[in-house]
């Protein structure tokens, strides 16, 4: 059984506890925002925000020791989409009855 699952390597490993530690930081930045903007006082009561601060700052501590930050990994990924005239290379054609189909009214001339 353990051949049909093979272990994900240790790249895998870390990148999966980097996704976490960066979860956790913008926890504590959306916590941040909350508190600059004031908008805490909207949501919660002092004792709870603070707790959750707190709460939020150890478990990043804890995602930092486990997996540091390293710019060469944690480096957000970008997908482009290089796109044609006829829409995204490789996709189906578009249906041709949608082209021969007209309104019988044109609510914007109201």
């Amino acid at each position: 059984m353990s051949e049909a699952f093979p272990k994900p390597g240790a790249a895998a490993g870390r990148g999966v506890v980097a996704r976490w530690r960066i979860l956790a930081q913008q926890r504590l930045d959306h916590l941040t925002e909350l508190y600059e903007s004031g908008r805490w006082k909207l949501y919660h009561t002092e004792s709870d925000f603070l707790a959750m601060v707190h709460e939020a700052r150890t478990a990043l501590k804890v995602w930092q020791d486990l997996a540091p930050p390293d710019p060469a990994f944690d480096k957000p990924i970008e997908v482009a989409i290089a796109q044609t005239e006829e829409g995204v290379p490789g996709s189906l054609p578009k249906p041709g009855l949608l082209n021969r189909v007209q309104a019988q009214y044109d609510f914007r001339k109201s």
